[in-house]
Order: structure tokens, then sequence, then C-alpha cells
């Protein structure tokens, strides 16, 4: 039963890295975009070259707070994925199996959870230093 697991497991990872060297390019192609924007303001003599210069120094931040605001996101999911992979293990219904999946939903159960109490504790951080005294 785990040769079948680990064989489609095989699967789950070469479309990882497929993913993976799509994202890179799609960066890679974003870059070579903002350097052409920059040569070109920068020949024109254009105002929004410092802009773009800032944008390069920081090309792949996300917009809004940096105080950990998605987290509470990206903990929702990870929790998700690891009932997802609890229940995929159930369903199976064969006990090797079974431990198998519990096993592994255990990394983003617990990594899910600790995003989840980071963003709590950020949001206190928050509004104990907004607090007046």
């Amino acid at each position: 039963m785990a040769e079948r697991f680990f064989g489609s497991l095989d699967g789950v990872v070469i479309a990882m890295m497929f993913a993976l060297g799509l994202t890179l390019l799609a960066r890679l192609l974003q870059s070579l975009l903002i350097h052409l924007s920059l040569r070109r303001a920068l020949s024109a003599n254009s105002p929004l070259a410092s802009d773009l210069v800032d944008k390069i120094n920081r090309p792949f931040e996300r917009p809004g707070p940096a105080d950990g605001m998605g987290d509470e996101r990206n903990g929702l999911v990870l929790i998700a994925i690891g009932l997802a992979m609890a229940g995929f293990g159930w369903i199976q219904g064969d006990e090797p199996m079974l431990r198998l999946a519990l096993g592994a939903a255990l990394f983003p159960l617990f990594v899910g959870i600790a995003l989840l109490i980071r963003r709590r504790l950020a949001e206190r951080a928050t509004l104990r230093e907004s607090a007046p005294e």
C-alpha cells in the first residue's frame, strides 16, 4: 500500500517542481519588464524613474502591512490542508495508510496553528502599543 502512495508522490513532486519553475520564470519576466521600463524612464528623463528604482530594490514585496496580517489566511489554508490529508487517510480505510496520512497531516496542522497564534500575538502587541498609558 505504501508503494502506491509513494508512487503517486513522485507525480506530486514533479508537478510542484513544474509549478515552482513557472513561478520563477514569471518573476524573471517581471524583473525584465521593470528593467526595461526603468531604461525608458531614464532615457526620457521621467520623474517616475525614482519610483522604478525603489521597485527594483524590493520587486516581490506584497502590498499591505508587514505585521503578520496574512498569517491568518495562511494558517487557515494550512489547517485545511492538514485536515484534508487526514481525511484522505481516513477514506482509504487502510490502517497503515491512515497512520501515514495522519503523520503527514501533523506538519501543516501545527504550522497553521502556529501562524494563527502568531497573528493573535501580533494583534495583542499592536493593541498594547496603541493603547494610551
